[in-house]
């Protein structure tokens, strides 16, 4: 039996959930107004800023941050982003035309390096955008390609390319050679890509254990530094019931995701400790755990859910019309009368924390909450372009690298500063 799902540009994304236990009693209240530093990046200036929310201690351990509406920052302190580069074009058919951009990833030069999935190929860009070179092509052979998901830098200083499609992950050096081969467990296809490696140079990917769990649960897999597995762990998982129109037939199941309901996510974050990061994106709050599953922190921020319109509902009813021309039935008194609070959310090289929440259409990808690593509220950025959330964005020394889209929904890979005051 088949089954297929939808997101918004129809692609099969995977998600878990996790349940916490909240109930734990407060200890103590152990800040109410605190005069804090807060963190930036290597070439911020030392700042400080009174943060006015509230810092707990539960009996379980667990720290709970809890942010007011508004952040730290002020017209004065308030962080900016202007665009320095774009990668893509319309037509022209050269190497900054792409057909579906996979993967982005950037080198300590700001080399940029973009998986194209239809053209199944790497294509390098110096920081200005400039073509350098194209490797690989599709195939099963060394330095070929299948099904591309995913890079990471190695302490080799070599990219690693994760291609679930041929079961392994290619090494390159910066000159575009390919290095080494590495097999890997399981072949199942996951967006965005969760892995990469640690500061001990342990290397982190997904893959199903199918002798432990006969139901294939998905688990994260660390191999070591000479690509040996050596541990496994659980991945968080949610129940999934409710959420979906279906529509079955003999020998399929084709299901739609029922607008506006909330979604779990969870973020594997390899530095500076490895640890997951989830959310239920129907509430404004965010958990830190360990690989063994552990709640270390809680991050909360007091919002205000938008109500889910008239026009909301006729634009995702027209949105779901490949659904139903295949049969489908859409119930709208499903449709909840709330939007989710959250979109998805990011984690920078430092450690802070950036998410996007659910806003009007038109800013969709453009309006990011930032905070600190402790989870301290900095502040709202606005972006001149709408980030997408697949791949990945990167942040890293004050840069901003990802996939944005123009009124004809062309790709394009941007490069943006943060300008910290």
């Amino acid at each position: 039996m088949a089954t297929w799902g939808s997101t918004q540009r129809g692609e099969l994304q995977i998600t878990y959930s996790v349940a916490a236990d909240l109930r734990t009693i407060s200890l103590a209240l152990v800040i109410l107004t605190l005069q804090v530093s807060v963190s930036c990046g290597p070439a911020d200036p030392s700042a400080t800023a009174v943060w006015r929310g509230t810092m707990d201690t539960l009996a379980s351990g667990t720290v709970a941050v809890h942010n007011p509406a508004t952040g730290v920052w002020d017209e004065e302190t308030a962080w900016q982003v202007t665009e320095e580069s774009r990668i893509g074009t319309l037509q022209g058919g050269g190497p900054d035309m792409f057909g579906s951009i996979a993967a982005v990833e950037v080198d300590p030069n700001g080399r940029l390096y973009v998986f194209d999935r239809q053209a199944l190929e790497l294509r390098i860009f110096d920081p200005t955008g400039r073509h350098i070179r194209t490797i690989g092509r599709e195939g099963g052979g060394p330095g070929e390609f299948e099904q591309v998901i995913g890079m990471a830098w190695g302490p080799d200083r070599k990219l690693w390319v994760v291609d679930p499609g041929n079961s392994r992950i290619s090494s390159f050096d910066t000159s575009g050679t390919y290095v080494a081969g590495h097999r890997t467990i399981g072949n199942v296809i996951i967006s965005p890509w969760p892995g990469g490696f640690d500061l001990e140079g342990n290397f982190y990917n997904y893959g199903i254990d199918t002798e432990a769990d006969p139901n294939r649960q998905l688990v994260l897999v660390r191999y070591s530094p000479s690509m040996e597995p050596v541990d496994t762990f659980r991945l968080p998982t949610g129940e999934r019931e409710g959420e979906f129109f279906v529509l079955r037939s003999e020998n399929a199941i084709m299901q739609s995701r029922v607008p506006f309901t909330t979604d779990f996510q969870w973020k594997f974050i390899p530095v500076p400790r490895p640890e997951i990061w989830v959310a239920n994106t129907g509430e404004y709050r965010i958990l830190q755990q360990s690989l063994e599953g552990d709640t270390g922190r809680i991050i909360s921020r007091d919002y205000e859910h938008l109500p889910v319109t008239a026009a909301d509902v006729e634009a995702a009813v027209e949105d779901m019309r490949w659904f139903t021309r295949q049969g489908g039935k859409i119930d709208r008194t499903r449709f909840p009368s709330t939007k989710p609070a959250i979109n998805t959310f990011f984690h920078d090289d430092v450690g802070r924390i950036w998410v996007s929440p659910v806003t009007s259409e038109e800013d969709r990808g453009r309006i990011w909450d930032v905070f600190d690593p402790e989870g301290r509220y900095l502040g709202q950025l606005y972006l001149a372009f709408s980030l997408e959330r697949y791949p990945t964005p990167l942040f890293r020394n004050d840069m901003i690298y990802g996939v944005t889209r123009d009124e004809l929904d062309v790709p394009y890979v941007v490069s943006a500063r943060i300008h910290v005051p």
